[in-house]
């Protein structure tokens, strides 16, 4: 185009805003595809939803002039009122205000984990640090998940039960069970307090991770078919999950208080928000929103094989993607980042989806449009996990001949390939707050890799 010249170029800014108007109109109206959004809260948002928590019965008011409870000897003549006795002296009491010195103050800090930024130069993990097992028979797994803090790991069971390890893997793990079925999906909240669950008895459960107990239960009356992929979404004010071919909005909220008398009454509440019903599909396959930072997007796969994306701002279907691979995709997984690390916020746009037969695929929302390919793993009939990395370099996926597989975003090529486990790997996890993988295989062993 240029040769050995100057060119003049026009270039005009109305005509050009215009046919950007037009295309955005393609995908609805008044919509930026963006998983940042720049967009304020619309009046009428879905998202502005509240819930009336439970409040206390008021006291009944007695009638005016009732005389006071009083003891019955408050008179300082009897001695049989105690009144006229001498105190009794206490042998000893307990200092309360003691002061921590400041080296246990330092070291309660680094036991907890210091707030550190995520390696961005780092290598891969390639490095087999552990293994472990997770029953004493052989059984599959959900899904692994690190809390967001990167100290604790979850993994949902088919024997209808949740574990949480420690990110060391060091002590017994905790035990959640309450499930009549094999657990299918679950869920960190951002501040790291609760797990939401659900299975195929067609239950959510929203667990309190510090004593393990089940502070909600929604039952079968609720959903007509099996719930589905649960998260919390925008930033924990809402649980989002799928049920046959709808998306579920449902905002709730949880009593942490305890009463002896009531204690098998549930206080916590719950209730639907909104539905959202894929266009032509049976099944939702895949669904997957960001809960770490505000977003209004929602991204669906259907067993149409179509990508369905939703904006909750305005509680309603603005872009789908059609046969996106030759099956369902059977997971998506967006670049979400974590609190450990700094990308650009276009980054965050960025989302791998995986199906049976096919190759991952790396997306672009803000056009649609695949931007990578990647192969070199091997999925014909198993569903295999994918994550990606905080720092957004390093998508890590299962395999069905015992490995798992890295890739780095700039590549098509696997950068890393991960064997020595003994069965298929069907989920990965990255820690968001180290460079640490963790692979889970389908008889249920975990093993840990670092750099």
């Amino acid at each position: 185009m240029f040769g050995c010249k100057i060119s003049l170029i026009r270039f005009d800014t109305h005509a050009f805003l215009q046919l950007k108007k037009r295309r955005l109109q393609d995908f609805g109206p008044g919509t930026n595809l963006s998983i940042v959004s720049s967009d304020p809260l619309l009046l009428t948002s879905p998202l502005r939803c509240e819930i009336s928590k439970k409040q206390d019965k008021p006291k009944p008011k007695g009638p005016q002039g009732k005389v006071k409870d009083q003891p019955l000897v408050f008179h300082s003549k009897i001695k049989s009122s105690g009144y006229t006795a001498a105190p009794r002296m206490k042998m000893f009491s307990p200092k309360t205000n003691v002061k921590t010195s400041q080296v246990s103050k330092i070291k309660k800090e680094t036991s907890n984990g210091a707030r550190k930024e995520y390696p961005l130069d780092v290598q891969a993990p390639s490095t087999l640090q552990k293994q472990i097992t997770l029953c004493n028979k052989p059984t599959s797994a959900c899904g692994i998940q690190y809390s967001g803090d990167g100290m604790k790991l979850a993994c949902g069971l088919a024997d209808k039960s949740l574990l949480v390890f420690s990110s060391t893997f060091s002590g017994e793990p905790a035990v959640f069970t309450g499930h009549d079925g094999a657990v299918n999906g679950f869920g960190w909240s951002y501040d790291r307090n609760w797990l939401v669950s659900t299975a195929d008895d067609r239950t959510v459960r929203i667990w309190n991770v510090k004593n393990t107990a089940s502070a909600l239960v929604l039952g079968k009356e609720i959903f007509s078919k099996p719930a589905r992929f649960p998260q919390f979404y925008y930033m924990d004010r809402f649980i989002l999950l799928s049920s046959g071919a709808e998306i579920q909005l449902m905002r709730y909220y949880l009593d942490e208080s305890k009463d002896e008398i009531k204690r098998y009454q549930q206080n916590s509440v719950c209730k639907p928000v909104q539905t959202l019903q894929m266009e032509s599909a049976v099944e939702i396959t895949g669904l997957s929103a960001v809960n770490d930072f505000y977003s209004y997007i929602v991204l669906a796969a259907g067993s149409n094989r179509d990508i369905e994306i939703f904006d909750l701002n305005i509680g309603t279907r603005i872009a789908t993607m059609s046969d996106v691979h030759p099956r369902a995709a059977h997971q998506i997984c967006q670049n979400k980042g974590s609190a450990f690390s700094t990308q650009p916020s276009e980054a965050y746009n960025l989302f791998v989806t995986m199906s049976i037969g096919d190759c991952l695929k790396l997306w672009d929302i803000r056009t649609l449009r695949c931007v990578r390919c990647f192969e070199g793993h091997l999925n014909r009939y198993q569903s295999c996990g994918i994550a990606m990395s905080p720092c957004g370099r390093f998508i890590a996926c299962g395999s069905e001949d015992k490995c798992a597989y890295i890739y780095e975003t700039r590549s098509s090529i696997y950068l890393k390939k991960l064997p020595e486990h003994s069965e298929s790997v069907i989920n990965v996890a990255f820690n968001p707050s180290s460079p640490q993988l963790t692979t889970c295989t389908l008889d249920g062993k975990l093993q840990t890799y670092v750099p």
